[in-house]
């Protein structure tokens, strides 16, 4: 679950009832070049412009050639007009007889009778035709019309007709006659008149061949636009795909002015936008990883599907060392948090150690912080030991100060009275002893003891501790080499060998001999206290010089856990190391190892190398 590696070939779950990707619907639309619709649009828009146009000018035409067709007849009209107002409107047959002569027309005299119309004088083959001299009668004023002739003697040929109503027409008897007008008639040939039919249809073809030759310019217009605009988009497009994989040095270089350079100006500007920005979440990806990387703690990310997402190197380290069971449990805690909200599991075990799990919902997954809380844990297990030894240790004494004092009110023999006041002497020296450890360790930390240096014969300081020792009764033998003289503080030296001596003592049993040796290794001189007492496991030894530690059978005797701790310290700002040896059931040996000035060392002795 937790390598460290994602599952190849793993896509996301798709739920039911969701749509398709958008690359999907994409891919299923048909793809047309803006060449193509762009030219089809020019086409249509030039093909609409043309139809509307030819559908619009088309009745003006018509009435054109019509007009332009009836002209020469038209002409007859002004001219009899004219003929009229210089006879002040009283024009006489003869008169109306010269006029139709010079210009090969019929003439006659109507009258309107009924539905039809009557010939009073004129021509005698007149086909009349009784409607316009009817509306000309009854409008009062002059009217013509000119009409197709089907079938006949003038078949296939234009018969024009004008009628303009008179007055003071009489008959025989002289009885004027009413609603009567003159009529002027004239057919006219195909060679005479241009038809405006035919005129029209060669038009129309005309307009047909020029709207053809202008949807080819449409044509070729738009295609050559749309190639222009095209080339200009599909530039916009690679930049934008170039964009889109992470290319965010794509520019598109333009030199018009019109939306597609602003729409080019606006694409660089949120391109080199782009490019900041991401050149931010970079930075900051990287200065997050770095934390991460960075991190005494564990990292896990996880995705919905409680599938690693991600590991900082710590997690790597620690997943890989810690038993299937602790992922179990680590998996079931990063499912909880999902639904529960942050979740703290303070004391997962996770082997021989103890790992503290700190897990909080993420959008897409869980994130779990993972750190090894053992040496936390036994220090805290040891301060709360510290805390109990402590207060034993205050009681005890504190107690039997009390009982003797008691015991010395009402006790009147001397010998008794001064064995007790002995005994509390040596409780009060307890005391005094445990106040001093805890005062020592605090100053150290808070750097306010000074060492001071001087010359010390380590066999004078071993041989001083036997002496001081000696009321233990218990046999403290001494060994020496040759070895000169060291800088130290003899004070500090000789608190550390003190408290290595007294445990050597408290860790045998009655009677064992304590060894107090005197060596030379190298350029260091070496003083060792050894015992054959209970002895230390190994596992533990790491942890003998830890504050409040007390190692498995340490418990047979009286003490803190502060001791050792006190003892490295001093060797520590001695300038020397402290090491151990030592098996169960055989007893352990503590070492000082002191450096030794340059004047004490031999010439020929091997010089310590300088790794500073």
């Amino acid at each position: 679950m937790f390598s460290g590696k994602k599952k190849p070939g793993r896509t996301p779950r798709r739920k039911g009832g969701r749509l398709p990707p958008l690359e999907v619907i994409e891919g299923l639309r048909p793809r047309l070049s803006i060449r193509v619709w762009l030219t089809v649009l020019f086409v249509l828009v030039t093909a609409f412009s043309i139809t509307a146009t030819y559908w619009a000018v088309r009745p003006i035409l018509e009435t054109s050639l019509d007009r332009a067709s009836d002209a020469t007849f038209r002409q007859v009209a002004q001219q009899w007009e004219a003929q009229m107002r210089r006879s002040n409107y009283e024009p006489t047959p003869q008169d109306m007889e010269d006029f139709a002569e010079t210009r090969n027309l019929q003439w006659g005299i109507v009258r309107v009778e009924g539905k039809g119309s009557a010939k009073v004088r004129g021509d005698e083959d007149l086909d009349w035709i009784h409607a316009v001299v009817r509306n000309a009668a009854e409008a009062g004023e002059p009217r013509w019309n000119i009409i197709p002739v089907p079938n006949g003697l003038h078949a296939g040929q234009r018969k024009a007709t004008y009628a303009v109503p008179i007055e003071g027409v009489r008959d025989k008897q002289g009885r004027e006659i009413e609603d009567t007008a003159i009529v002027f008639n004239r057919f006219y040939t195909q060679s005479d008149v241009e038809n405006s039919e035919e005129a029209l249809n060669r038009i129309e073809g005309l307009a047909l061949l020029a709207g053809g030759l202008a949807l080819l310019i449409a044509g070729f217009a738009g295609y050559f636009a749309a190639v222009l605009i095209s080339r200009r988009v599909d530039r916009l497009n690679v930049a934008a795909e170039g964009l889109a994989a992470g290319n965010f040095d794509e520019r598109i270089n333009t030199h018009v002015g019109d939306e597609l350079g602003s729409l080019a100006s606006s694409f660089n500007a949120m391109a080199a936008s782009m490019k900041d920005a991401f050149g931010q979440i970079e930075q900051e990806k990287e200065r997050g990883k770095a934390i991460l990387d960075g991190m005494t703690d564990a990292v896990v990310g996880v995705d919905r599907d409680l599938e690693n997402t991600f590991q900082n190197p710590r997690a790597i380290k620690l997943l890989k060392s810690t038993p299937h069971e602790f992922h179990t449990r680590l998996q079931e805690v990063l499912a909880k948090t999902r639904y529960s909200g942050p979740v703290t599991e303070p004391d997962a075990e996770a082997g021989d150690r103890i790992i503290e799990i700190r897990a909080a919902p993420l959008e897409d997954g869980a994130l779990a912080i993972l750190r090894d809380v053992t040496a936390e844990r036994r220090v805290q297990r040891a301060k709360a030991d510290f805390i109990a030894n402590a207060s034993h240790e205050l009681k005890t004494p504190i107690s039997a100060l009390s009982g003797y004092l008691e015991m010395l009110e009402d006790e009147e023999d001397e010998e008794y009275r001064a064995k007790f006041l002995n005994e509390m002497r040596g409780q009060t020296e307890r005391l005094k002893g445990l106040a001093q450890t805890l005062l020592d360790l605090s100053r150290l930390d808070a750097n306010a003891v000074t060492f001071r240096s001087e010359e010390v014969y380590l066999e004078d300081l071993l041989h001083d501790l036997r002496r001081e020792f000696g009321f233990t009764g218990r046999p403290i033998n001494v060994r020496a080499e040759a070895v000169p003289p060291v800088e130290a503080d003899p004070n500090q030296l000789h608190r550390a060998l003190t408290i290595l001596v007294d445990n050597a003592i408290k860790y045998s049993e009655d009677g064992s001999p304590v060894n107090l040796e005197l060596s030379r290794e190298g350029a260091q001189a070496v003083v060792s206290v050894a015992d054959r007492g209970c002895g230390i496991p190994e596992g533990e030894i790491p942890h003998i010089f830890d504050r409040f530690y007390r190692a498995e059978g340490s418990s047979r005797a009286d003490g803190t856990g502060l001791g050792l701790a006190l003892a490295r310290e001093i060797t520590d700002h001695l300038g020397g190391k402290i090491r151990v040896e030592s098996r169960p059931g055989a007893g352990s040996t503590f070492s000082i190892l002191l450096p030794l000035t340059e004047t004490s060392r031999s010439p020929n002795e091997p010089q310590p190398l300088d790794v500073s």
